[in-house]
């Protein structure tokens, strides 16, 4: 049937898909602010500040659960807590700083913990030197 099918929509000249039989698809895990937490590059309590000076009296409040407070709403997401400041639909983890000095994003800590959370091939590999472990 496929055959079919590509007789009567061909393919566009110099067309280049982005499929591959041989590559895997990259599976990749949300990362939310829960796991932050978890993690240990968010705390629980801390101050999460509007990057805009004309939002800078809205300051939220990050919850133990990963959900952020804004005047006294809990939202689920920061992009939520975000857009309810902003009025329209915004992206949290770049709206939201948790340093104002240094001017360190939501985005920024996600990041950083996700390339800290990276493990190298050869880390992965069981120490094989040829000793045994005393124990």
């Amino acid at each position: 049937m496929a055959d079919v099918i590509i007789q009567i929509w061909p393919v566009p000249a110099n067309h280049r898909s982005g499929f591959s039989p041989d590559k895997r698809p990259r599976l990749r895990k949300k990362v939310r602010l829960s796991d932050l937490i978890n993690g240990g590059a968010l705390v629980p309590g801390m101050s999460l500040f509007p990057r805009r000076k004309k939002f800078s009296d809205r300051v939220a409040t990050l919850l133990p659960d990963g959900q952020v407070e804004v005047d006294g709403v809990a939202f689920a997401s920061p992009s939520d807590a975000a857009s309810a400041i902003a009025g329209h639909q915004t992206n949290g983890w770049a709206f939201f700083l948790t340093d104002q000095a240094s001017r360190r994003s939501l985005r920024t800590v996600r990041r950083d913990y996700v390339n800290a959370m990276a493990v190298d091939a050869e880390d992965d590999e069981p120490d094989d030197d040829g000793e045994e472990d005393e124990g």
